[in-house]
């Protein structure tokens, strides 16, 4: 039997047993969630970036703005390079050449070194592509395991529009790059390019599509077979379109959603939205891992096509964001494999 007492003193436990249960559910969900940090602003279009892991740095580029830019995690130092010559839409390191960039300008890819005098003279002609579309030009690209850059194009561009399926998917090496190799064609909008840490599939994305399609990939022969739909933004609801996109240590896929305001989390293998998180500007780009331990996720947004009201709503569109947090990690950014690329 239990008297008042006793009652009184159960009670009493069970409360402070909630209590507890209740304080720490709050802190882990406190401690669990993401941190969106503005890490540089004043941007046009940013895209492409780019996590140098031997330099602790992340370069990214802005194509309007005819930028290249790099950040120096130690100091958050922001140092930049303008490219006189065009827009500028990929910048990924050269393996054994620190500090030496595989670059896009327009239509055309270069070797340049980042301390060289200011100025396009730095520039060295690697290859042309798309020949006989003057108005076409770069866009996004990855370096897979192997070392090869896989880089895509884009037809012309009349403010939101695109001239569709007049542009390809190539992929460039040390033994090609004058003629690199034709791999999806036709392409309208040729953006994000990731590969499972097997190198079993490439994921990829043609952004007016809607899609993120997949790939079985053979690393050493570089080629892929097999194309088919992995994720739709229509059939899943989500707002936007697809644009950069990274992939973490577990295999999940990180994309931007241009004209969405978020980045998403997607499982690669059941093709299940499992994460979304938002950020202060519509036009996010593209996304990439970095940080001393690969766990920040870097993300770029533009504020391009914005009226003065959505600029006013939106101060912080075009800049370089930074979430901390997610619980999850990236894998090491792979870097341009060209023999004597210093003396190129």
């Amino acid at each position: 039997m239990i008297n008042s007492e006793m009652y009184t003193k159960v009670v009493l436990k069970r409360g402070l047993i909630l209590i507890v249960v209740f304080f720490f559910k709050i802190t882990a969900f406190r401690s669990s969630t993401p941190l969106i940090k503005n890490v540089h602003r004043g941007g046009i279009h940013y895209e492409g970036p780019h996590w140098s892991t031997s330099e602790n740095a992340l370069y990214w580029v802005d194509i309007h703005g005819q930028q290249i830019l790099k950040l120096d995690a130690a100091s958050g130092n922001v140092t930049s390079r303008a490219i006189g010559y065009g827009p500028v839409s990929l910048a990924v390191t050269v393996k054994d050449n620190p500090k030496l960039l595989l670059i896009s300008v327009r239509s055309e890819l270069y070797l340049m070194p980042w301390d060289a005098p200011a100025g396009d003279s730095a520039l060295r002609l690697l290859s042309v592509v798309d020949l006989g579309l003057p108005d076409n030009r770069c866009n996004d690209g990855k370096v897979d395991a192997n070392g090869r850059l896989w880089f895509g194009t884009m037809g012309k561009e009349v403010g939101n529009d695109v001239d569709k399926d007049q542009a390809t998917l190539y992929m460039l090496d040390e033994g090609n790059y004058l003629h690199p190799s034709h791999k999806v064609r036709p392409v309208s909008v040729s953006n994000g390019i990731a590969w499972t840490s097997d190198n079993k599939f490439m994921f990829y994305i043609d952004t007016p599509t809607g899609n993120i399609d997949v790939f079985n990939f053979d690393l050493e022969e570089g080629t892929i077979r097999n194309r088919r739909t992995l994720f739709s933004f229509k059939a899943n609801n989500v707002t936007g379109m697809p644009d950069g996109m990274t992939i973490d240590d577990e295999g999940n896929l990180w994309v931007a959603c241009f004209n969405g305001g978020k980045v998403i989390k997607i499982d690669s293998r059941a093709g299940k939205l499992l994460e979304q998180h938002k950020l202060p500007a519509q036009k996010v780009t593209s996304v990439m891992w970095g940080g001393h331990d690969l766990s920040t996720l870097f993300v770029t947004t533009s504020r391009v096509g914005l009226t003065p009201v959505e600029q006013a709503q939106q101060p912080e569109a075009g800049s370089l964001f930074a979430i901390e947090g997610t619980g999850s990690k990236g894998l090491p950014e792979n870097q341009f494999v060209f023999t004597d690329a210093a003396n190129y």
